[in-house]
């Protein structure tokens, strides 16, 4: 993809060939799509998963693993590796043929143009800092702000608060938090991330959070069809597992790991098995994969509880006002 510039690029640049033009317009509209149905952030990865195969109708098609071309115009690149410039015969090929790697170079140069809003991608490689708090607010600036709180407070129930099983879910990738969050958020349930295969410290805080619940914890688990992907599944529920019940001497159904994708069928039902056998979870479409989260999550929760929840919250936050009051009150007299 040639030699990437450093920093912003300015917003009138265009791409220097024609199938990178046509695959600018491909990403754009996509992403104008997700944004209209509220299906964002998107991976690069997940991104080319979306445009497959025929895009948006600019004349590419995207291939997982196509015979690759150096920008140039002369060199090969086999698979999704790097330009092996002058190790062989040069030879043309399909510049119509767009693979995964095509699409997070031309998205990475996209975003720096900012034609893409950084809102939109979601980028694993910038977690969040650990950064200190300090606080430069002046003490009637404090009042104020604690004030207009006691005034016009908000308290959330989780609508988990009562169900019969805390439900969270694990994602393989970093890549797919973004996407099952939006899903999931309505839902009170969080999501974890496990990347290779999942440290000591994240399994030992599964079973740390499900010790200290009144319920048992189900982990609604999705990874890629692959070896890998069904090794790390089984190994990290076993470890999990037995760290709730060897070390914080949990009943053997207090924590369990289900997992809910990417089976062979889904992976088959939506042509996402590569030429080895193997698919990747981010292939889903998005619709698909809201289905299989909403799907996996209602028919473990009981919706009038969480009805209930709401409910409840509303009769908590009226009180606020009322109770601080009384406290106040209550603290002169004595």
């Amino acid at each position: 993809m040639g030699e990437r510039p450093k920093g912003p690029i300015d917003r009138s640049w265009t791409p220097p060939s024609a199938w990178q033009q046509a695959l600018l317009r491909d990403i754009i509209a996509r992403l104008n799509q997700h944004n209209d149905e509220d299906t964002l952030p998107r991976s690069p990865r997940g991104l080319f998963y979306d445009l497959r195969p025929n895009g948006m109708g600019n004349g590419l098609t995207y291939v997982k693993q196509p015979q690759m071309w150096c920008v140039r115009g002369e060199h090969v690149i086999e698979g999704e590796g790097r330009c092996q410039a002058h190790r062989g015969p040069s030879r043309r090929v399909d510049e119509t043929h767009i693979s995964p790697k095509h699409v997070q170079e031309t998205l990475v140069l996209a975003r720096r143009a900012g034609l893409v809003r950084e809102n939109w991608i979601e980028d694993t490689r910038a977690p969040t800092p650990d950064v200190p708090y300090y606080s430069d607010s002046y003490a009637e600036d404090l009042v104020d702000a604690l004030v207009d709180e006691i005034r016009h407070p908000n308290i959330t129930w989780s609508p988990q608060n009562g169900q019969d099983v805390y439900l969270e879910v694990l994602v393989e990738a970093a890549g797919l938090i973004g996407r099952t969050a939006r899903v999931c958020r309505p839902y009170g349930v969080p999501v974890y991330s496990g990347g290779g295969f999942d440290g000591l410290k994240g399994k030992r805080a599964f079973a740390s959070r499900a010790a200290e619940r009144q319920v048992p914890t189900v982990v609604l688990r999705i990874s890629d069809y692959d070896d890998h992907g069904l090794m790390m599944s089984e190994s990290t529920a076993a470890d999990c597992e037995a760290w709730a019940i060897m070390y914080y001497g949990c009943d053997p159904d207090k924590l369990t790991f289900e997992r809910i994708a990417l089976t062979y069928e889904q992976a088959d039902a939506n042509d996402l098995l590569d030429a080895a056998g193997k698919a990747e979870a981010d292939g889903l479409p998005v619709p698909v994969m809201d289905a299989i989260l909403r799907d996996a999550i209602e028919a473990r929760q009981d919706p009038d509880i969480a009805a209930r929840n709401i409910e409840r919250a509303e009769e908590e936050t009226a009180r606020v006002t009322e109770l601080v009051l009384a406290a106040l009150n209550g603290g002169e007299d004595e």
